[in-house]
């Protein structure tokens, strides 16, 4: 499948976005990576959005909101509702004035930003995920978007591979995890003693010759 940079760096931003939030399904005692204005800004800034100054502190409950309805679009996208994916899509776009463009900053060469730099600092950031997501269903390959398979873990993650295999978000940790459990399992059903069988009934005294 080939995507291009610009779409890549989207789905990467949509994908982390949406795990800041079911990280917190996942351990309750987790604090909320965009709980604040430093953190909306240190994300921000791992994706390289320009004019992070612009951050409001009502960009904190606005890219928390976002980050759901992007999460329901993802659900609706793994369910095979596609529709539902594209009518929130939509909404979702119109909402934060998306208006896409070609620009250049940073040293970066040209490359396409969803909206306006005046744009509020969370409606950027949710626009530029949503359009990854956008131009996946486009492209016929929402499927690839899908939850770690793991009983024990919850994020989502974009399947690259050419036949749509992968089913961990990461085989190092979760598909490995899954594969040792497994493992013992099989191991443990093997050691299991077989069960005694039921002793053979003990024969009378032979009967007296006539």
């Amino acid at each position: 499948m080939g995507l291009g940079d610009d779409q890549l760096e989207a789905l990467a931003e949509c994908v982390d976005l949406i795990n800041t939030g079911r990280r917190l399904s996942e351990d309750s005692s987790a604090s909320d990576e965009l709980g604040d204005i430093r953190g909306v800004i240190a994300f921000a800034r791992r994706y390289r959005v320009e004019n992070r100054s612009a951050v409001r502190a009502s960009d904190v409950p606005r890219l928390r909101e976002l980050r759901g309805r992007l999460d329901a679009i993802v659900v609706a996208c793994e369910t095979g509702r596609e529709e539902r994916a594209i009518r929130d899509l939509n909404a979702l776009l119109g909402e934060t004035g998306a208006v896409p463009r070609i620009v250049t900053h940073d040293g970066r060469p040209p490359h396409i930003h969803v909206s306006s730099a005046t744009a509020p600092l969370a409606d950027r950031i949710a626009a530029h995920s949503a359009m990854g997501l956008a131009e996946l269903i486009v492209a016929g390959e929402s499927g690839r978007v899908r939850t770690c398979a793991s009983p024990q873990c919850d994020l989502v993650f974009i399947d690259l591979s050419r036949n749509q295999s992968r089913r961990y978000c990461d085989s190092r940790t979760c598909g490995n995890r899954i594969h040792v459990a497994a493992y013992r399992s099989r191991q443990s059903a093997s050691a299991d003693p077989a069960p005694l069988a039921d002793p053979a009934p003990l024969a009378g005294p032979a009967p007296l010759a006539g």
